[in-house]
């Protein structure tokens, strides 16, 4: 006879915060992610706001995104953010060098300053080391910040702007290892150094200043640079890691054995995490802490092609990598603070496509609203007996679950994410609470399909959705079933509540 598998969570420990910023996003002025699919101009058929989509907008509120990086990803470091401000027919047009497509400047600081206060998200924007000046970054942090009668401060009021933008996460430049100018980690630091004094001094001390970070083949970059900082660590608050998984393989033709190499591969992600952060408490000082952040991450397919805009299909096989990837940031969110998807629409591992006046939520998407009650929830302590294994392609065993519980601030919910990984095998399960409180189950949610590669369609957008399970009888909390290859939420409140 098998013996039970039983989960059993301990609210009564809480251990830390899961800051909402895991959470936040990422967009940039490249294939239709800015154009067409946020950006759409005040004369289109498309219901806008300034020009912004609303639907768009809508279904970012509904996720309550924390935060958004722009303009870039490579394309930060050939920007110039004068080019994007003021009368929309009067600015220059240019080549974006690295996605080969023609840069109106339409959707500017402006429009993407409106972008954020339609979603209630904070701003984070990305100044241009590569190729750009001390001198042009910081009057960006002027224009955006100033409420003095400077010249740039009155530029923004003249574009329709009085009050200022209070922006305060700034990354001096992106993968400067590569597109950014292909430095070294001694060279940068020294660059950095500059950007970062004016930069801080312009935008005051609360500002959170984040600098380029490694990407998984090339571990010593962080080090490197973190040693050539020796003396000015104040200017540095944190490090931007970048990692991509799933690279050579297919969005849609893929083989399940390639499912299960994607869902392995989390272990580096983590790994890289974990010796970021080591790093970067070993630089920590007294009074000033360095932390860690991945403002670029996701999958990325030979789909995404710079011909394509770098466009590729969202599958389950996506959702279930995100939610697994989430569990591990859980983990690690003491000194992690926040994350970006790459990128939020049209691009990459997406959260949205747009068509014409068309919109889709893909499985990514329904994963950030499923796990909205984690936001600044408390980790608490779990443990699994008799947890049943699959066997991956390098014949090692990998846990069929992953589960990760959270209480809310006031300790009157309970919230559990049950991930089943494995393609064929449901997996059932008691789950025991352990303090005296009574906890009744509000709400059971599951995302999940029969096959690892549904995904949703302009003609079938709703092939891949959350249903709402009955829970009634799931009142004694026992025999619960986690389908395969699903995602499963519980809500429990603390009776007489």
């Amino acid at each position: 006879m098998t013996n039970p598998i039983n989960i059993y969570i301990y609210p009564e420990v809480r251990l830390h915060q899961v800051n909402r910023y895991l959470y936040s996003h990422f967009i940039e002025n490249l294939g239709s992610c800015a154009y067409d699919g946020i950006w759409v101009g005040e004369d289109m058929d498309i219901k806008n706001d300034g020009g912004i989509r609303c639907d768009v907008a809508e279904a970012f509120k509904r996720i309550s995104v924390p935060i958004i990086r722009w303009p870039g990803g490579c394309f930060a470091d050939n920007y110039h953010w004068m080019d994007g401000i003021g009368p929309r027919k009067l600015r220059p047009r240019r080549y974006n060098i690295w996605w080969e497509q023609l840069e109106t400047n339409y959707f500017g600081t402006d429009e993407f300053m409106h972008l954020c206060e339609m979603i209630e998200a904070e701003p984070y924007l990305c100044l241009n080391i590569g190729s750009g000046t001390v001198e042009e970054a910081r009057s960006w942090v002027e224009y955006c910040n100033y409420s003095h009668q400077t010249t740039l401060a009155n530029l923004r009021k003249q574009n329709g702007h009085p009050q200022p933008y209070n922006v305060k996460y700034w990354g001096l430049g992106n993968e400067n290892w590569g597109c950014g100018g292909n430095l070294r980690p001694e060279y940068y630091a020294d660059l950095y150094r500059r950007f970062a004094t004016y930069v801080k001094r312009t935008a005051g001390e609360d500002t959170k200043l984040i600098a380029v970070g490694s990407y998984q083949g090339l571990q010593d970059w962080d080090e490197r640079f973190l040693t050539a900082m020796r003396g000015a660590y104040t200017l540095v608050d944190s490090i931007a890691l970048h990692i991509y998984l799933g690279v050579g393989t297919n969005d849609l033709d893929f083989l399940d054995d390639d499912y299960y190499r994607l869902i392995a591969s989390i272990d580096i992600l983590e790994r890289e995490l974990s010796r970021a952060i080591g790093l970067a408490q070993a630089f920590s000082m007294y009074g000033h802490k360095i932390d860690v952040v991945m403002d670029e991450w996701g999958t990325c397919y030979r789909q995404a092609t710079v011909e394509a805009g770098l466009c590729q299909q969202n599958t389950m096989q996506d959702a279930i990598f995100t939610a697994a990837c989430f569990h591990r940031f859980h983990k690690l969110g003491d000194r992690l603070w926040m994350t970006n998807k790459s990128e939020a629409v049209n691009t990459l591992q997406t959260l949205i496509f747009t068509k014409g006046t068309k919109m889709i939520l893909t499985p990514t998407y329904y994963v950030y609203e499923l796990f909205r009650p984690h936001h600044d929830g408390y980790l608490v302590p779990c443990e699994v007996t008799n947890i049943p294994v699959f066997t991956l392609p390098d014949k090692t065993d990998h846990h069929a679950l992953s589960i990760c519980p959270t209480i809310s601030i006031d300790g009157k919910e309970l919230f559990l994410s049950i991930l089943n990984f494995d393609l064929s095998h449901t997996v059932i399960a008691n789950i025991q609470i352990s303090d005296a409180s009574g906890w009744k189950v509000i709400e059971v949610r599951r995302l999940g399909t029969r096959d690892i590669r549904s995904h949703n369609t302009f003609e079938n957008p709703y092939q891949v959705q959350p249903e709402k399970i009955s829970n009634d009888k799931f009142d004694n909390l026992s025999s619960f079933h986690f389908p395969s290859q699903s995602i499963t939420t519980l809500r429990l409140k603390r009776s007489g509540i």
